[in-house]
């Protein structure tokens, strides 16, 4: 079977890996010159198993309604979005609920655990070179209110 891998970053790349591990004939493509220069280029090269959570949540819709009016907004939105990004939008608003939250968070949980647990095999088989320390992630709340609700 031949399969086509789109995108070159540590996702694509590990796909394709075990994909082609597992027989499949496997041919990745990026639009970049080389492998892991968009998304993973600048996510500080960061394993974090324990940092797993949703971005459809309950009161995400709200907060975004407010953030696009910020100064220096975490959000923006191009005026002239095409429809498929509408509707990615109604699909992720209607996944800001408790029952999808508690249900995808469980979700990816469950593939965080896996690929915690498959990693040490993953830079055994490869040889694999990185600086990987283990010792925690440091969160920093301005507000009582944000360090409660990260606990949930």
């Amino acid at each position: 079977m031949r399969i086509v891998v789109m995108g070159a970053g540590v996702i694509g790349v590990t796909t394709a890996y075990y994909l082609a591990k597992g027989g499949a004939d496997v041919v990745v493509l990026d639009r970049q010159f080389g492998p892991g220069l968009e998304t993973s280029y600048a996510n500080a090269g960061e394993l974090s198993y324990g940092m797993t959570s949703p971005w459809a949540a309950p009161g995400v819709p709200m907060k975004a309604l407010k953030w696009l009016f910020m100064k220096r907004r975490p959000l923006f939105i191009w005026p002239l979005i095409s429809p498929t990004m509408w509707m990615w939008g109604l699909q992720m608003i209607r996944n800001c609920n408790e029952e999808s939250y508690r249900t995808n968070k469980g979700r990816m949980v469950r593939i965080s655990n896996y690929s915690r647990d498959v990693m040490p095999d993953l830079i055994a088989e490869t040889g694999i070179e990185y600086d990987g320390r283990e010792q925690g992630t440091l969160q920093l709340f301005r507000t009582a209110k944000q360090m409660k609700g990260s606990k949930a």
